[in-house]
């Protein structure tokens, strides 16, 4: 009899540790532009890894590369309505929402040095950017700035460039950002506006001449197979950000928070020390197996036909005169 009962005892303990409900794991879905084995995915890896082992396994980060998840426009998007947790593509993508703050860091040859970059979005004059990305439900994890990318940008082209002359007439792949494109028709060429997983056949079949790019992008995609002539524009720094949906923020508890912060920050940190390491190595590989040419063309040409567009985008108040000498007051 006794036994019987310690039988239905155990029977019934086991019943309610079947019903009893586990606490539930939180999926988190990241998009990103880049593909395997970019630096990118490896930042994201290590961010994974991260936020899941610190989180005990709560958090769980889904990385969706090569823009499976939509590009730049829809991913913003879906972070704005929260269909979409976690994006990591580039600031310039933002400025659709931030403009003129943003706008200001994306014209060719303005800003130096990663470390101005840095100094200017750490500043002041850059917090209404914030702002008005978190009102329209978007929310910067890499609080310091430090996923330097690059670490310079180059023009990948199936034409021979060896100077800003050049330059005229070339079909250019271009991401959607209004300053930039004309920046480059300024300089002589045709923007076209193209998808980034698009872009390597665009240039196959002669939809585009080219790309501009971070240098520790093209490789992955293998680039230099249809425009061998690797051009050392190193045009402006740029930082490779993570942003998060406001509404999944709001959903996470004051910890899981700070370990997302905390894991962005030390990707980005992965992020620009993998760029940094892979850059020569990168244009070794591109020269033997591609037999790609490096150009260093004449960059203070390209600025000098740049500087009437400066002053223009001034005096139409795309970029505040007040942002301009704020950009230019920073140390290099």
């Amino acid at each position: 009899m006794l036994a019987r009962f310690i039988a239905v005892l155990l029977g019934a303990a086991v019943s309610f540790s079947l019903a009893a409900p586990a606490s539930a794991q939180t999926i988190l879905k990241l998009n990103e532009s880049s593909g395997p084995g970019s630096p990118e995915d490896i930042a994201l890896k290590s961010f994974k890894t991260m936020v899941e082992e610190r989180s005990s396994g709560q958090l769980v980060v889904q990385v969706h590369l090569l823009d499976a998840l939509g590009g730049p426009d829809v991913s913003l998007e879906s972070l704005m309505t929260g269909s979409l947790d976690l994006y990591s593509g580039a600031l310039e993508y933002y400025a659709s929402i931030a403009g003129a703050e943003i706008n200001v860091i994306s014209l060719p040859f303005f800003v130096g040095t990663h470390d101005k970059l840095r100094a200017y979005l750490k500043s002041p004059a850059f917090q209404p950017a914030i702002d008005k990305l978190l009102a329209n439900g978007i929310r910067v994890l890499s609080t310091e700035w430090n996923g330097d990318r690059g670490p310079y940008r180059v023009l990948m082209s199936s034409k021979a460039i060896q100077g800003v002359a050049d330059l005229e007439g070339l079909k250019v792949r271009m991401f959607p950002n209004e300053v930039y494109q004309r920046s480059w028709s300024t300089l002589g060429a045709l923007p076209i506006q193209l998808a980034w997983t698009e872009t390597y056949l665009g240039i196959r079949q002669g939809t585009v001449n080219g790309v501009t790019a971070p240098l520790s992008m093209v490789r992955a995609m293998k680039f230099a197979e249809v425009a061998p002539y690797i051009v050392e524009i190193k045009e402006y720094p740029q930082t490779w950000p993570m942003t998060i949906s406001e509404q999944t923020w709001q959903k996470l508890s004051a910890e899981e928070q700070k370990i997302l912060v905390d894991a962005a920050n030390e990707a980005g940190k992965v992020y620009a020390e993998t760029t940094l390491k892979n850059a020569a190595a990168d244009v070794e590989q591109m020269i033997a197996q591609n037999k790609a040419e490096v150009v260093a063309i004449d960059r203070a040409a390209m600025r000098a036909k740049l500087e009437p567009l400066y002053d223009q985008l001034v005096s139409e108040g795309v970029i505040p005169a007040a942002l301009r000498d704020a950009v230019n007051a920073l140390a290099d």
